[in-house]
């Protein structure tokens, strides 16, 4: 009899956990979602009966020019399949393509090479558009402080635009609640400052550790969801599109209209079929964080330890696969780990903040509750650096699970770490 096997995405390759090996596997997956007969016409749907406003074409004029911001890629969002009808709708409003830019928003990640433009923005590359990558560090304009005190600088480029066309794909995010709407702005298209500054509303401001609520899936009193709104709200984007997809990269859903009231109703559409309950927590968890580009860096593939963390028992192991093919994801990430704890790190970081700081004491602060042993191309040095154990293949992680935990109990295998949220009844570990 043929033995049941479980395959796991890495990179963009896989490797193939053989269930025989223990006593019995769980697997958590959500339900697939039931595709469209057609994703052009969903889009071009969604795009025509829009959420909480008119249709684009009636919100603009020939004289308009547009700015559309569309994810980097570390983000799939499928753009190449979606900004086409998106376009059509501007074409209909009598606007010129030379006075519609396409942004590719960067936030703080490293700029994007010819291939991977084209590959990002698709065949309307060469449509008579325009495309830019946003800068960080590049001049920006000034629109004002929010209540919690974030200076909001956008890029200048983009804000010379009399109108702004926000896209991107709903994801969880593992401390502003939801990726995707809001996201591409700021952090997006925003000055370095105004993306740290928001990125630091996850602590607390009344002691130490993270806010409560600043978490995935949550928005309503999210504080660092609540300041990037308050801050994209000063640019007054006029229209959004936004992709919801399967880990497969199929669009299942789609949202368009009011960059905040269609964003909320994508977040959701999105949980409703991927947040999936656990009954417990499991003391061997076994993660992918679903493939290339979702596995692209480490900080990246954070947000699937970050899931997978959320169904370990304390003192567990968790089995993350991540290729990491672009190494960290930011020079400023490993510098970090020259800290002995967390708590020393949470103190440097309420001081000196830094974005990828944060991403550096989220990932120790699970290393020290659980036992991270990680499959990637790092260096096992770093990775040790990182507080976890490395593993050169899925089997040889599993060996070491086995010694870690003195034997191979049953695990939870949760083979889109990157795509799933566990909800766990009772979940009081750290957020």
């Amino acid at each position: 009899m043929r033995s049941r096997a479980v395959v796991l995405n890495y990179g963009q390759t896989h490797a193939t956990l053989e269930e025989r090996i223990f006593r019995s596997v769980y697997r958590l997956a959500a339900r697939p979602p039931f595709p469209p007969p057609s994703e052009d016409a969903l889009i071009r749907q969604r795009i025509a009966r829009p959420v909480g406003c008119l249709p684009l074409r009636e919100l603009v004029r020939p004289a308009d020019s547009v700015a559309v911001p569309v994810s980097d890629v570390t983000r799939y969002s499928a753009t190449e399949r979606f900004l086409t009808p998106l376009l059509k709708e501007i074409d209909a409003a009598g606007i010129a393509r030379k006075r519609v830019t396409v942004f590719v928003a960067r936030g703080t990640h490293r700029a994007l090479s010819d291939e991977e433009l084209r590959e990002v923005v698709g065949p309307e590359i060469s449509s008579g558009i325009r495309v830019a990558q946003s800068d960080p560090d590049g001049e920006t304009v000034h629109l004002g402080v929010t209540s919690r005190g974030t200076p909001v600088r956008i890029s200048r480029p983009l804000m010379e635009h009399t109108r702004i066309v926000l896209t991107g794909t709903i994801t969880f995010h593992y401390f502003a609640g939801f990726g995707g709407g809001r996201k591409a702005l700021v952090p997006g298209c925003a000055a370095r400052e105004t993306a740290t500054a928001t990125h630091f509303r996850i602590f607390r401001t009344d002691g130490p550790g993270k806010h409560p609520l600043a978490r995935p899936g949550i928005l309503a009193g999210n504080p660092v969801h609540e300041d990037i709104v308050e801050a994209v709200a000063m640019a007054a984007p006029t229209f959004l599109f936004n992709s919801l997809l399967t880990p497969q990269r199929k669009i299942f859903d789609a949202v368009a209209g009011h960059w905040q009231k269609a964003h909320e109703e994508a977040c959701a559409r999105y949980a409703k079929v991927y947040r999936v309950p656990v009954a417990k927590r499991y003391p061997l968890v076994i993660a992918s964080a679903g493939g290339f580009p979702k596995d692209i860096n480490f900080i990246q593939s954070h947000k699937a330890l970050d899931s997978a963390f959320r169904a370990t028992e304390e003192g567990g192991v968790i089995i993350l696969l991540a290729e990491c093919r672009d190494g960290f994801g930011s020079p400023s990430f490993f510098p970090w780990f020259r800290f002995g704890d967390p708590g020393e790190m949470e103190t440097e970081l309420r001081a000196n903040y830094q974005i990828y700081g944060q991403t550096a004491h989220a990932t120790f602060s699970k290393a020290r509750t659980c036992r991270v042993v990680l499959v990637s191309s790092l260096r096992p040095e770093d990775v040790e650096r990182m507080g976890m154990l490395p593993a050169a293949s899925l089997d040889d992680a599993v060996r070491k699970a086995e010694g870690l935990l003195g034997g191979l109990p049953s695990p939870l295998v949760i083979p889109d770490a990157g795509t799933v949220l566990p909800d766990v009844a009772g979940n009081s570990l750290p957020t």
